[in-house]
């Protein structure tokens, strides 16, 4: 399910970068209070950046890694990951092209074993 934002100003990525802080914070089991004092801020705060309802400013992006042990860039690319549409077609196509060039017709079995074996879950 995808991330939306309450704040209809604001995209999907921001409602995902919050989700993403929830989501380590809660691993880190701070509660929306002792995080707002890692910062300097209220739990009210943080609820809106977990909630996409205020933007994360750069200068809190920082902040928020260091309160949070875990670099921007890992923050973000969550984020990004989350927000990419899974492309089932591109998808197929690759496997496809890959599936191609196996040359063992014994290999080639088992890989289509595997996947058949899958897509039934």
């Amino acid at each position: 399910m995808a991330a939306e934002s309450r704040n209809p100003r604001h995209g999907a990525l921001d409602a995902q970068l919050g989700e993403r802080i929830r989501s380590r914070r809660r691993e880190l089991g701070l509660s929306q209070s002792a995080l707002g004092g890692k910062l300097g801020i209220t739990f009210q705060q943080v609820q809106k950046y977990e909630n996409g309802t205020n933007r994360v400013s750069a200068t809190m992006l920082v902040k928020l890694s260091e309160a949070l042990t875990m670099p921007v860039t890992e923050l973000l690319q969550q984020a990004d990951r989350a927000a990419a549409p899974i492309d089932a077609k591109n998808q197929a196509a690759e496997l496809l092209a890959a599936f191609a060039k196996i040359q063992s017709a014994d290999l080639r079995a088992a890989v289509l074993t595997l996947v058949a074996g899958l897509s039934v879950r």
